[in-house]
């Protein structure tokens, strides 16, 4: 492991974490269907109703994460904010925020850092925004392990 055994051999212990981070190709979601559309609560600022599966239970056999969110044709201009969930017990995994201007361009692409998701998982997601009642719609790219 060192040199010397007293000393921590840091490029060993890189090398070790970067063994544990090594993953599929990318992967996308929903795959050959369209993006998953989902609508605000009627508020500002109030979450909506879940989507649908994003990523359907027993769709990824494997340990996995997510990477990426692609956020298509909001429905207005203004401030949003969506928040993903895993599993039966749908456990909040990650946030992520966007602004819609007169000068968006259809999409974009959200960087997006979840935890390894268990196998089987379901992903799907709620979304809330400045003036309530708005809807947009997502895909997400993830790695399996």
């Amino acid at each position: 492991m060192s040199p010397k055994n007293d000393e921590i051999d840091q490029t060993y212990l890189w090398t070790e974490l970067a063994q544990d981070h090594i993953h599929s190709a990318q992967l996308v979601a929903p795959s050959g269907a369209p993006p998953v559309t989902i609508a605000s609560g009627v508020g500002a600022w109030t979450l909506g109703g879940f989507s649908a599966d994003i990523i359907g239970a027993g769709i990824v056999a494997a340990l996995f994460d997510i990477h990426w969110a692609i956020i298509s044709t909001p429905s207005a201009n203004g401030d949003y904010e969506i928040v993903l969930y895993y599993g039966a017990a749908d456990t909040e995994c990650a946030r992520m925020k966007f602004t819609r201007s007169n000068v968006f361009v259809s999409s974009v692409t959200l960087p997006v850092q979840t935890i390894i998701l268990p196998v089987n998982s379901r992903v799907r997601a709620a979304m809330m925004d400045d003036a309530g009642g708005r809807t947009a719609d997502i895909c997400l790219f993830y790695h399996t392990y």
